[in-house]
């Protein structure tokens, strides 16, 4: 007798024990409709039938053409569903467009029928004729159900979209059905409703649903990139067993590289990390948006990355991920920041910056008030000077006695502009370059290798907000500052970053208070400093 345990019988024991998935979840609110302002109701005459389909819409607003992201909805979703990612979209100032291709999947003509992959096209064509699109960068993102339809749309959509990217995807609603029919989730029901209007279930009909049964059309994908995700703990702490995103990794190796069998995920791999919840042989220090990643695949036009996680979207990493030809998207860096109040917000450049280098560990030392040699408000503890070495003890502590920082950004200045320092700029170049000679002099010390230091020019003040007992003249002062730095860099053999002139136009709508940058100029001076990463 055969007793070797098999993938399915795992999958059946898995069953047993996975919950369902938890529809208030950021990603997966199908109650919350409250969409950010800019984002508006649309209707779309059908392809198929002539029917009005809706769909949530935003145009960029930016001179230039800008990326369209197609957001699918979840299972159970439908258009006016909130997506957070519509929050990514304004910072960004991108197109976008949220489509309903037939709604949530309880009824026959949801769920990956005949109607469902022409509406997205509608959608997409719509968003185009609407907004201020660049044609060569549209791309498609879903998670759950959304992940599912994005599955299907890789494998049968006309559009050449320039990245799919599917999280926490269904790719077989025949098995899908089983395993949510063992574990008593609604799921089930619904995909009763699908394939027979609720008299039972055709596990045919299913699989003609299933993007796993689909023919992969080559010549409709030249170009484009499918990024499939999964958290190794979905099917245990979620609806949707990793076996999913598995099985359809594997079946287009099949389709697009029938010659590289030996980059498929073996059955007795994907044993392990199913029953394990870990893959023992993971490189430790791999990570994707902080979480470690478990597995990872990559050929041209197709990657697989399992990470520890459950059910989700990394929301924050979704849209830097959707293009990882990059330096910034696609490698991984250790990163230390040292800044001031700017760099300690939720939303700061140094947070954006996080988001923005998603395979990257970044390690922030900025703290309000910080200067680069003065004892601000009398605290020695805001001279960065006084604490530099603390500041580097801190951040090889956090990162590893034994890793290397690849990048070190400064982006300090603005505080020593303010007008009590006034008449002491000439020693805010002495100390900066002090200040360098101090970070390399620790390298040497303790045995490290200098990292590529490169200081981020001071952002402007705005006059007529700013607090003028204490920044009167400030502006001018940076201004001068930042040309002064701009040279001792040279001479001190650093990088300077001057992204000061990127700021400046129409300042008084980046700041509330003069002086500190709202989000979307913060998420503006985090990717100057990806794309100076880029270009290294």
């Amino acid at each position: 007798m055969n007793t070797r345990i098999t993938l399915m019988t795992i999958l059946t024991l898995l069953s047993l024990f996975a919950g369902a998935q938890d529809e208030k979840t950021a990603w997966d609110n199908t109650i919350n409709k409250d969409w950010p302002e800019g984002f508006q109701e649309a209707e779309i005459q059908s392809s198929v039938d002539g029917t009005q389909q809706k769909a949530v819409f935003h145009s960029s607003n930016e001179n230039e053409a800008q990326p369209l992201i197609v957001s699918l909805h979840t299972w159970s979703g439908d258009y006016l569903q909130k997506d957070p990612l519509a929050d990514e979209i304004l910072l960004r100032g991108w197109n976008y467009i949220h489509p309903d291709f037939r709604g949530s999947n309880t009824k026959p003509e949801a769920c990956g029928s005949e109607k469902v992959i022409p509406d997205i096209e509608d959608a997409i064509h719509y968003a185009i004729e609407h907004g201020n699109v660049d044609t060569t960068e549209v791309h498609i993102i879903g998670v759950s159900g959304g992940g599912y339809a994005t599955l299907l749309a890789f494998m049968k959509l006309d559009y050449p979209v320039k990245s799919f990217n599917a999280w926490a995807s269904i790719s077989n609603l025949e098995n899908w059905y089983w395993e949510c029919k063992g574990r008593g989730l609604k799921y089930a029901g619904h995909l009763e409703q699908v394939t027979t209007n609720g008299n039972g279930f055709d596990a045919a009909e299913a699989r003609k649903r299933s993007p796993l049964f689909a023919s992969y059309q080559s010549e409709k994908r030249k170009g484009a990139s499918l990024n499939i995700y999964a958290g190794i703990h979905d099917g245990y702490t979620g609806s949707v067993p990793i076996s999913h995103s598995i099985d359809m990794y594997n079946k287009l190796i099949d389709d697009m590289y029938p010659e590289k069998a030996g980059e498929k995920i073996s059955e007795s791999q994907a044993y392990s990390l199913l029953t394990k919840q870990i893959n023992p042989e993971a490189e430790p220090n791999a990570m994707i948006g902080g979480r470690q990643i478990e597995l990872r695949k990559e050929l041209p036009g197709l990657t697989f990355t399992l990470f520890d996680g459950t059910h989700e979207m990394l929301v924050p990493q979704a849209l830097p991920l959707i293009d990882q030809s990059t330096n910034s998207t696609s490698k991984a860096y250790n990163v230390i920041t040292i800044g001031d109040s700017n760099g300690t917000f939720p939303y700061s450049w140094t947070q954006q910056l996080k988001k923005l280098l998603p395979f990257s560990t970044l390690v922030n030392r900025s703290i309000a008030g910080n200067t680069i040699g003065f004892d601000n408000l009398d605290r020695e503890e805001l001279n960065t000077l006084r604490n530099i070495n603390r500041y580097l003890d801190e951040a090889y502590a956090e990162l590893g006695e034994e890793e290397e920082f690849d990048y070190l950004f400064i982006n300090l200045g603005t505080n020593d502009t303010k007008t009590i320092f006034a008449k002491r700029q000439k020693e805010v170049y002495d100390n900066f370059e002090t200040l360098i000679g101090m970070i390399r002099n620790y390298m040497k010390e303790h045995g490290k290798t200098v990292p590529t230091i490169c200081w981020v020019s001071p952002s402007p003040m705005d006059a007529a907000k700013a607090n003028r007992e204490k920044y009167d003249g400030g502006d001018q002062r940076i201004q001068i500052n930042n040309k002064k730095f701009e040279k001792l860099a040279v001479r001190d053999g650093i990088n300077f970053l001057n992204t000061y002139g990127v700021l400046k136009p129409g300042f008084e709508n980046k700041t509330e208070d003069g002086v500190h940058l709202k989000a979307p100029a913060q998420f503006r001076l985090a990717s100057e400093i990806a794309k100076w990463i880029d270009q290294q």
